[in-house]
């Protein structure tokens, strides 16, 4: 340093007024306001509150769960119905093609045997095919929305569909 700005006057510092130990950054206790204090009461009554939204919040959830259990059993019901009445439709169907082929084939002038013979190999095979075809739909059914429910989660499958 050079000899004249050592004897210049300093110039205060605009922290020059803060107490030794506190940042001049912080206010003075004298500068603040006085902040009300907190009673019990009012802390009691808070948690009280939040106890009583958390409760609030779980009924919901909880009836939530229910509506979608409820929901579940009865479309599990309406399929198993629908599912039956294909099926015997589906059956009855069938016993007539099967007796209407096996006319035809021994009008043909096959041997009754040979006419047994093509019948169930012809069903035997239709029936491995609609055994995969059942197994493959076995992969989509989910039950998701219920896990979901109970997470409290917004269901996946909607979202989903919302943007297709």
């Amino acid at each position: 340093m050079n000899q004249s700005s050592v004897k210049e006057p300093a110039t205060p510092r605009p922290d020059a007024n803060v107490p030794d130990g506190a940042s001049p950054h912080q206010e003075q206790p004298a500068e603040q306001a006085p902040q009300p204090d907190i009673t019990l009461d009012e802390v009691v009554a808070a948690v009280s509150d939040l106890i009583e939204a958390k409760k609030l919040q779980f009924s919901a959830q909880w009836e939530m769960v229910g509506a979608e259990a409820k929901l579940l059993r009865q479309s599990v019901l309406v399929t198993a119905l629908a599912t039956l009445a294909t099926f015997a439709f589906g059956c009855v169907c069938w016993l007539i093609l099967n007796a209407a082929s096996a006319v035809l084939l021994a009008k043909a002038g096959l041997h009754a045997a040979l006419v047994a013979g093509i019948l169930l190999l012809v069903n035997g095979l239709l029936m491995f095919m609609a055994w995969r075809v059942a197994k493959d739909a076995f992969k989509h059914i989910s039950i998701n929305p219920l896990v979901a429910a109970v997470k409290g989660e917004p269901e996946q499958g909607s979202a989903k569909a919302q943007q297709s």
